[in-house]
Protein backbone atom coordinates (compact mmCIF):
# COMPACT_ATOMS: atom_id res chain seq x y z
CA UNK A 1 0.00 0.00 0.00
CA UNK A 2 1.40 3.36 -1.00
CA UNK A 3 2.32 5.63 1.83
CA UNK A 4 0.41 8.96 1.85
CA UNK A 5 2.48 11.95 0.86
CA UNK A 6 3.39 14.21 3.76
CA UNK A 7 2.93 17.87 3.09
CA UNK A 8 4.86 20.85 4.35
CA UNK A 9 1.99 22.09 6.49
CA UNK A 10 3.45 22.80 9.91
CA UNK A 11 0.24 22.89 11.92
CA UNK A 12 -3.52 22.48 11.57
CA UNK A 13 -5.21 25.25 9.56
CA UNK A 14 -6.04 28.28 11.66
CA UNK A 15 -8.91 30.72 11.43
CA UNK A 16 -8.24 34.21 10.18
CA UNK A 17 -6.91 36.42 12.94
CA UNK A 18 -6.28 33.52 15.30
CA UNK A 19 -2.89 33.40 16.98
CA UNK A 20 -1.16 30.05 17.48
CA UNK A 21 -0.60 29.18 21.14
CA UNK A 22 2.99 27.96 21.12
CA UNK A 23 4.28 25.42 23.61
CA UNK A 24 7.72 24.11 24.34
CA UNK A 25 8.30 20.39 23.91
CA UNK A 26 8.06 19.85 27.66
CA UNK A 27 4.95 22.00 28.11
CA UNK A 28 3.29 20.33 25.13
CA UNK A 29 3.87 16.86 26.60
CA UNK A 30 2.60 17.96 30.00
CA UNK A 31 -0.62 19.48 28.64
CA UNK A 32 -1.27 16.43 26.44
CA UNK A 33 -0.62 14.08 29.35
CA UNK A 34 2.02 12.29 27.23
CA UNK A 35 5.63 11.32 27.77
CA UNK A 36 8.43 13.05 25.94
CA UNK A 37 9.28 9.70 24.32
CA UNK A 38 5.76 9.46 22.87
CA UNK A 39 5.88 13.04 21.57
CA UNK A 40 9.23 12.38 19.89
CA UNK A 41 7.99 9.17 18.24
CA UNK A 42 4.86 10.96 16.96
CA UNK A 43 7.11 13.62 15.46
CA UNK A 44 9.32 10.95 13.88
CA UNK A 45 6.38 9.32 12.04
CA UNK A 46 4.84 12.66 11.02
CA UNK A 47 1.73 12.43 13.19
CA UNK A 48 2.80 15.68 14.85
CA UNK A 49 4.81 18.35 13.09
CA UNK A 50 6.61 20.97 15.18
CA UNK A 51 6.48 24.60 14.19
CA UNK A 52 9.49 25.97 12.30
CA UNK A 53 11.09 27.23 15.53
CA UNK A 54 10.79 23.81 17.19
CA UNK A 55 7.85 24.69 19.40
CA UNK A 56 4.44 23.00 19.13
CA UNK A 57 0.97 24.18 18.20
CA UNK A 58 -1.29 23.49 21.18
CA UNK A 59 -3.98 22.15 18.84
CA UNK A 60 -1.80 19.10 18.25
CA UNK A 61 -2.33 18.09 21.90
CA UNK A 62 -5.32 15.93 21.00
CA UNK A 63 -3.12 13.87 18.65
CA UNK A 64 -0.73 13.09 21.47
CA UNK A 65 -3.52 12.45 23.99
CA UNK A 66 -5.21 10.06 21.53
CA UNK A 67 -1.98 8.17 21.03
CA UNK A 68 -1.63 7.96 24.81
CA UNK A 69 -5.16 6.55 25.05
CA UNK A 70 -4.21 3.88 22.48
CA UNK A 71 -1.20 2.94 24.59
CA UNK A 72 -3.34 2.85 27.74
CA UNK A 73 -5.63 0.40 25.93
CA UNK A 74 -2.72 -2.06 25.72
CA UNK A 75 -1.30 -1.37 22.25
CA UNK A 76 2.50 -1.25 22.16
CA UNK A 77 4.25 1.98 21.20
CA UNK A 78 6.23 0.26 18.44
CA UNK A 79 2.97 -1.07 16.95
CA UNK A 80 1.39 2.39 17.04
CA UNK A 81 4.48 3.84 15.35
CA UNK A 82 4.41 1.09 12.70
CA UNK A 83 0.73 1.71 11.87
CA UNK A 84 1.33 5.45 11.58
CA UNK A 85 4.63 5.23 9.73
CA UNK A 86 3.34 2.67 7.19
CA UNK A 87 0.33 4.82 6.34
CA UNK A 88 -2.20 2.20 7.45
CA UNK A 89 -3.58 4.46 10.14
CA UNK A 90 -3.63 8.19 10.85
CA UNK A 91 -4.68 10.56 13.61
CA UNK A 92 -3.14 13.85 12.52
CA UNK A 93 -6.51 15.27 11.44
CA UNK A 94 -7.56 15.36 15.10
CA UNK A 95 -5.52 18.51 15.56
CA UNK A 96 -7.90 20.30 13.22
CA UNK A 97 -11.14 18.53 14.21
CA UNK A 98 -11.17 19.65 17.85
CA UNK A 99 -11.37 23.21 19.08
CA UNK A 100 -8.18 24.89 20.20
CA UNK A 101 -7.45 23.64 23.73
CA UNK A 102 -7.25 26.15 26.52
CA UNK A 103 -4.24 26.40 28.83
CA UNK A 104 -3.96 24.40 32.05
CA UNK A 105 -4.62 25.95 35.45
CA UNK A 106 -1.71 27.07 37.60
CA UNK A 107 -3.39 25.45 40.60
CA UNK A 108 -3.61 21.73 41.18
CA UNK A 109 -7.04 20.12 40.96
CA UNK A 110 -7.00 19.44 44.72
CA UNK A 111 -6.52 23.16 45.40
CA UNK A 112 -9.36 24.13 43.05
CA UNK A 113 -11.70 21.57 44.60
CA UNK A 114 -10.92 22.69 48.15
CA UNK A 115 -12.29 26.14 47.30
CA UNK A 116 -15.76 24.56 47.17
CA UNK A 117 -15.65 23.63 50.85
CA UNK A 118 -18.05 20.84 51.75
CA UNK A 119 -19.44 20.81 48.20
CA UNK A 120 -16.13 19.39 46.95
CA UNK A 121 -17.32 15.93 47.96
CA UNK A 122 -19.92 16.17 45.16
CA UNK A 123 -17.30 16.43 42.40
CA UNK A 124 -16.73 12.68 41.86
CA UNK A 125 -20.44 11.98 41.34
CA UNK A 126 -20.82 15.05 39.11
CA UNK A 127 -17.89 14.00 36.91
CA UNK A 128 -19.30 10.47 36.73
CA UNK A 129 -22.71 11.83 35.68
CA UNK A 130 -21.10 13.99 33.00
CA UNK A 131 -19.32 10.88 31.74
CA UNK A 132 -15.85 12.41 31.76
CA UNK A 133 -12.89 11.42 33.95
CA UNK A 134 -12.21 13.39 37.09
CA UNK A 135 -8.68 14.84 37.27
CA UNK A 136 -6.21 13.41 39.77
CA UNK A 137 -5.46 15.60 42.82
CA UNK A 138 -2.07 16.72 41.43
CA UNK A 139 -3.34 17.29 37.87
CA UNK A 140 -3.66 20.74 36.35
CA UNK A 141 -7.02 20.63 34.52
CA UNK A 142 -7.92 22.75 31.53
CA UNK A 143 -8.94 26.26 32.51
CA UNK A 144 -12.37 25.99 30.88
CA UNK A 145 -13.06 22.61 32.53
CA UNK A 146 -12.10 23.95 35.95
CA UNK A 147 -14.26 27.05 35.54
CA UNK A 148 -17.31 25.23 34.23
CA UNK A 149 -17.37 22.14 36.45
CA UNK A 150 -16.40 23.96 39.66
CA UNK A 151 -18.84 26.75 38.77
CA UNK A 152 -21.57 24.20 38.07
CA UNK A 153 -21.19 22.68 41.54
CA UNK A 154 -20.95 26.07 43.22
CA UNK A 155 -24.14 27.45 41.61
CA UNK A 156 -26.29 24.36 42.14
CA UNK A 157 -25.11 24.19 45.77
CA UNK A 158 -26.84 27.54 46.34
CA UNK A 159 -30.24 25.90 45.82
CA UNK A 160 -29.48 22.30 46.77
CA UNK A 161 -26.70 21.87 49.34
CA UNK A 162 -27.41 18.12 49.43
CA UNK A 163 -26.26 17.61 45.86
CA UNK A 164 -29.11 15.58 44.37
CA UNK A 165 -29.89 18.27 41.80
CA UNK A 166 -26.25 18.42 40.73
CA UNK A 167 -26.17 14.78 39.72
CA UNK A 168 -29.57 14.86 38.02
CA UNK A 169 -28.65 17.82 35.82
CA UNK A 170 -25.13 16.52 35.13
CA UNK A 171 -26.58 13.18 34.03
CA UNK A 172 -28.98 14.97 31.67
CA UNK A 173 -26.11 16.89 30.10
CA UNK A 174 -23.85 13.85 29.93
CA UNK A 175 -26.45 11.51 28.45
CA UNK A 176 -27.70 14.06 25.90
CA UNK A 177 -24.26 15.04 24.65
CA UNK A 178 -23.10 11.42 24.55
CA UNK A 179 -26.09 10.49 22.40
CA UNK A 180 -25.42 13.45 20.10
CA UNK A 181 -21.74 12.52 19.74
CA UNK A 182 -22.40 8.82 19.15
CA UNK A 183 -25.34 9.44 16.80
CA UNK A 184 -23.51 12.09 14.78
CA UNK A 185 -20.50 9.83 14.26
CA UNK A 186 -22.67 6.77 13.60
CA UNK A 187 -24.38 8.57 10.73
CA UNK A 188 -21.04 9.90 9.42
CA UNK A 189 -19.54 6.41 9.44
CA UNK A 190 -22.58 5.01 7.66
CA UNK A 191 -22.81 7.66 4.94
CA UNK A 192 -19.21 8.82 4.45
CA UNK A 193 -17.62 5.39 5.02
CA UNK A 194 -14.27 6.73 6.26
CA UNK A 195 -11.35 4.36 6.70
CA UNK A 196 -8.31 4.21 8.92
CA UNK A 197 -6.29 5.75 6.09
CA UNK A 198 -8.55 8.72 5.28
CA UNK A 199 -8.60 10.02 8.89
CA UNK A 200 -12.33 10.72 8.86
CA UNK A 201 -12.58 11.83 5.23
CA UNK A 202 -15.11 10.02 2.99
CA UNK A 203 -13.88 7.10 0.91
CA UNK A 204 -16.62 7.37 -1.69
CA UNK A 205 -14.96 8.01 -5.06
CA UNK A 206 -11.75 9.37 -3.50
CA UNK A 207 -8.48 8.15 -2.12
CA UNK A 208 -6.92 9.30 1.16
CA UNK A 209 -6.44 13.08 1.42
CA UNK A 210 -2.91 14.29 0.84
CA UNK A 211 -3.33 16.62 3.81
CA UNK A 212 -5.93 15.29 6.29
CA UNK A 213 -5.75 18.56 8.26
CA UNK A 214 -7.06 20.55 5.28
CA UNK A 215 -10.85 21.09 5.57
CA UNK A 216 -11.15 21.20 1.77
CA UNK A 217 -9.75 17.67 1.56
CA UNK A 218 -11.26 16.33 4.79
CA UNK A 219 -14.87 17.50 5.35
CA UNK A 220 -15.03 15.75 8.71
CA UNK A 221 -13.15 18.77 10.10
CA UNK A 222 -15.93 21.14 9.05
CA UNK A 223 -18.52 18.68 10.33
CA UNK A 224 -16.94 18.67 13.79
CA UNK A 225 -16.89 22.46 14.00
CA UNK A 226 -20.47 22.62 12.72
CA UNK A 227 -21.59 20.13 15.37
CA UNK A 228 -20.20 22.20 18.24
CA UNK A 229 -21.85 25.38 16.99
CA UNK A 230 -25.12 23.68 16.15
CA UNK A 231 -25.50 22.09 19.59
CA UNK A 232 -24.91 25.48 21.21
CA UNK A 233 -27.46 27.18 18.95
CA UNK A 234 -30.17 24.54 19.35
CA UNK A 235 -29.68 24.44 23.12
CA UNK A 236 -30.10 28.20 23.36
CA UNK A 237 -33.24 28.19 21.21
CA UNK A 238 -34.74 25.28 23.18
CA UNK A 239 -34.10 27.09 26.46
CA UNK A 240 -35.70 30.20 24.99
CA UNK A 241 -38.83 28.32 23.87
CA UNK A 242 -39.16 26.46 27.18
CA UNK A 243 -38.75 29.64 29.21
CA UNK A 244 -41.35 31.42 27.08
CA UNK A 245 -43.87 28.65 27.69
CA UNK A 246 -43.29 28.71 31.45
CA UNK A 247 -43.36 32.50 31.66
CA UNK A 248 -46.65 32.58 29.76
CA UNK A 249 -48.13 30.00 32.11
CA UNK A 250 -46.92 31.96 35.13
CA UNK A 251 -48.43 35.27 34.00
CA UNK A 252 -51.71 33.55 33.12
CA UNK A 253 -51.86 32.16 36.66
CA UNK A 254 -51.26 35.64 38.07
CA UNK A 255 -54.03 37.15 35.91
CA UNK A 256 -56.46 34.34 36.73
CA UNK A 257 -55.84 34.81 40.45
CA UNK A 258 -56.62 38.53 40.05
CA UNK A 259 -59.83 37.76 38.07
CA UNK A 260 -58.49 39.63 35.07
CA UNK A 261 -58.87 36.66 32.70
CA UNK A 262 -61.16 33.61 32.98
CA UNK A 263 -59.76 30.34 34.23
CA UNK A 264 -59.46 27.78 31.47
CA UNK A 265 -61.06 24.41 32.14
CA UNK A 266 -58.51 22.13 33.75
CA UNK A 267 -57.91 18.91 31.86
CA UNK A 268 -55.25 16.43 32.86
CA UNK A 269 -52.25 15.79 30.64
CA UNK A 270 -52.37 12.79 28.35
CA UNK A 271 -49.80 10.17 27.44
CA UNK A 272 -49.82 8.46 24.05
CA UNK A 273 -47.84 5.37 23.17
CA UNK A 274 -47.50 4.29 19.53
CA UNK A 275 -45.59 1.30 18.20
CA UNK A 276 -45.26 -0.67 14.99
CA UNK A 277 -47.21 -3.93 14.88
CA UNK A 278 -45.20 -6.82 13.48
CA UNK A 279 -41.84 -5.15 14.03
CA UNK A 280 -40.24 -8.42 15.14
CA UNK A 281 -41.42 -10.17 11.97
CA UNK A 282 -40.11 -7.28 9.90
CA UNK A 283 -36.68 -7.71 11.45
CA UNK A 284 -36.66 -11.47 10.86
CA UNK A 285 -37.82 -11.20 7.24
CA UNK A 286 -35.87 -8.16 6.04
CA UNK A 287 -32.96 -7.81 8.46
CA UNK A 288 -31.76 -5.34 11.02
CA UNK A 289 -30.99 -2.61 8.47
CA UNK A 290 -34.61 -2.33 7.30
CA UNK A 291 -35.82 -2.47 10.90
CA UNK A 292 -33.46 0.38 11.87
CA UNK A 293 -34.66 2.48 8.93
CA UNK A 294 -38.28 1.87 9.95
CA UNK A 295 -37.54 2.95 13.53
CA UNK A 296 -35.85 6.12 12.27
CA UNK A 297 -38.80 6.94 10.01
CA UNK A 298 -41.19 6.36 12.93
CA UNK A 299 -39.24 8.88 14.98
CA UNK A 300 -39.41 11.48 12.20
CA UNK A 301 -43.16 11.09 11.77
CA UNK A 302 -43.76 11.14 15.54
CA UNK A 303 -41.79 14.35 15.95
CA UNK A 304 -43.96 16.06 13.34
CA UNK A 305 -47.21 14.75 14.86
CA UNK A 306 -46.24 15.69 18.41
CA UNK A 307 -45.14 19.19 17.43
CA UNK A 308 -48.33 19.67 15.40
CA UNK A 309 -50.38 18.90 18.51
CA UNK A 310 -48.33 20.99 20.89
CA UNK A 311 -46.88 17.89 22.52
CA UNK A 312 -43.43 16.40 22.62
CA UNK A 313 -41.67 13.08 22.42
CA UNK A 314 -40.62 11.81 25.83
CA UNK A 315 -38.62 8.79 24.69
CA UNK A 316 -38.03 6.45 21.79
CA UNK A 317 -38.16 2.71 22.36
CA UNK A 318 -36.93 1.21 19.11
CA UNK A 319 -40.22 0.33 17.44
CA UNK A 320 -42.24 2.56 19.77
CA UNK A 321 -42.55 6.18 20.81
CA UNK A 322 -43.92 7.74 24.02
CA UNK A 323 -45.45 11.22 23.69
CA UNK A 324 -46.82 13.70 26.23
CA UNK A 325 -49.62 16.17 25.51
CA UNK A 326 -51.29 18.91 27.53
CA UNK A 327 -54.71 17.30 27.19
CA UNK A 328 -56.60 14.38 25.71
CA UNK A 329 -57.97 16.29 22.74
CA UNK A 330 -54.57 17.08 21.23
CA UNK A 331 -53.30 13.60 22.13
CA UNK A 332 -56.14 11.90 20.25
CA UNK A 333 -55.95 14.10 17.16
CA UNK A 334 -52.17 13.81 16.91
CA UNK A 335 -52.10 10.06 17.51
CA UNK A 336 -54.78 9.38 14.92
CA UNK A 337 -52.88 11.48 12.40
CA UNK A 338 -49.63 9.71 13.25
CA UNK A 339 -51.13 6.25 12.71
CA UNK A 340 -52.38 7.36 9.29
CA UNK A 341 -49.01 8.95 8.41
CA UNK A 342 -47.19 5.75 9.35
CA UNK A 343 -49.41 3.72 7.06
CA UNK A 344 -48.91 6.18 4.22
CA UNK A 345 -45.13 6.00 4.66
CA UNK A 346 -45.12 2.30 3.87
CA UNK A 347 -44.13 1.24 7.38
CA UNK A 348 -45.69 -1.68 9.24
CA UNK A 349 -49.13 -0.69 10.58
CA UNK A 350 -49.08 1.22 13.85
CA UNK A 351 -51.26 0.98 16.93
CA UNK A 352 -51.70 3.47 19.72
CA UNK A 353 -52.84 3.76 23.30
CA UNK A 354 -53.85 6.94 25.14
CA UNK A 355 -54.40 7.51 28.86
CA UNK A 356 -54.93 10.74 30.80
CA UNK A 357 -54.32 11.72 34.39
CA UNK A 358 -51.62 12.76 36.79
CA UNK A 359 -48.07 12.00 35.69
CA UNK A 360 -44.79 12.47 37.50
CA UNK A 361 -42.37 14.51 35.39
CA UNK A 362 -38.73 14.13 36.35
CA UNK A 363 -35.66 15.13 34.34
CA UNK A 364 -37.58 15.16 31.07
CA UNK A 365 -39.09 11.69 31.61
CA UNK A 366 -42.58 10.73 32.80
CA UNK A 367 -43.62 8.11 35.31
CA UNK A 368 -46.80 6.74 36.83
CA UNK A 369 -49.89 4.65 36.23
CA UNK A 370 -50.95 6.68 33.19
CA UNK A 371 -47.69 5.93 31.36
CA UNK A 372 -48.00 2.19 31.94
CA UNK A 373 -51.67 2.22 31.00
CA UNK A 374 -51.05 3.89 27.63
CA UNK A 375 -48.50 1.21 26.72
CA UNK A 376 -50.83 -1.61 27.80
CA UNK A 377 -53.70 -0.18 25.77
CA UNK A 378 -51.52 0.02 22.66
CA UNK A 379 -50.52 -3.62 23.13
CA UNK A 380 -54.20 -4.64 23.37
CA UNK A 381 -55.60 -3.00 20.23
CA UNK A 382 -55.02 -4.23 16.70
CA UNK A 383 -52.89 -2.83 13.88
CA UNK A 384 -54.14 0.53 12.63
CA UNK A 385 -56.21 1.11 15.79
CA UNK A 386 -55.99 3.67 18.59
CA UNK A 387 -57.41 2.71 21.98
CA UNK A 388 -58.26 5.11 24.79
CA UNK A 389 -59.33 4.60 28.37
CA UNK A 390 -62.82 5.68 29.37
CA UNK A 391 -61.61 8.70 31.32
CA UNK A 392 -60.05 10.18 28.19
CA UNK A 393 -63.36 10.64 26.38
CA UNK A 394 -64.92 12.71 29.15
CA UNK A 395 -65.49 16.41 28.39
CA UNK A 396 -63.87 16.35 24.98
CA UNK A 397 -64.82 19.07 22.48
CA UNK A 398 -67.41 18.04 19.95
CA UNK A 399 -65.92 16.48 16.85
CA UNK A 400 -62.62 15.44 18.41
CA UNK A 401 -63.04 11.84 17.30
CA UNK A 402 -65.52 9.02 16.99
CA UNK A 403 -65.50 6.43 19.79
CA UNK A 404 -66.65 2.82 19.65
CA UNK A 405 -66.78 0.77 22.86
CA UNK A 406 -64.35 -2.09 23.25
CA UNK A 407 -65.56 -3.06 26.71
CA UNK A 408 -63.90 -3.72 30.03
CA UNK A 409 -60.73 -5.70 29.42
CA UNK A 410 -58.04 -7.08 31.76
CA UNK A 411 -54.64 -5.51 31.24
CA UNK A 412 -51.36 -6.82 32.58
CA UNK A 413 -50.30 -5.01 35.75
CA UNK A 414 -53.77 -3.64 36.57
CA UNK A 415 -55.89 -5.25 39.28
CA UNK A 416 -59.26 -4.39 37.74
CA UNK A 417 -60.43 -4.54 34.11
CA UNK A 418 -60.18 -1.21 32.30
CA UNK A 419 -63.00 0.22 30.16
CA UNK A 420 -61.60 0.94 26.69
CA UNK A 421 -62.87 2.71 23.60
CA UNK A 422 -61.61 2.62 20.04
CA UNK A 423 -60.97 6.11 18.63
CA UNK A 424 -61.20 6.97 14.95
CA UNK A 425 -61.33 10.12 12.87
CA UNK A 426 -64.69 11.94 13.18
CA UNK A 427 -67.16 11.66 10.32
CA UNK A 428 -67.18 14.73 8.13
CA UNK A 429 -70.31 16.78 8.41
CA UNK A 430 -72.09 17.68 5.12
Amino acid sequence: MARPVRTARASPPQAAGWRVRRLSREAFAQEAGATLELVDRLVDVGAIQPLPDGEFDSREEVVASTARAILDAGVRLEDVAWALDSGRFGIRSLGAIFSEPTPRTAERYAELASALGDSAELLPSVYAAFGIPEPEPDDHPRVDEAELVIGFVRLWSLVDPGGEAHVRVARLVGDATRRIAEGWLDVWDEVAEPSAITQGAPTIGKGPPLDPTDPDQNPSIGMAALGRRLVSLVHERQVEATLHARIIAAIENVLVAADRIPRTPERPPAIAFVDLAGFTSLTEQHGDEVAAESATRLQELAEVAARRGGGRIVKLLGDGVLMRFDNSETAIRSTLELVVDIGSAGLPPARGGIAAGRVVVRDGDVFGRVVNLAARIAAHVGPGEVGVEEGVVVALPRGTARFDPIGRVPLKGFAEPVALWRASAPERQP
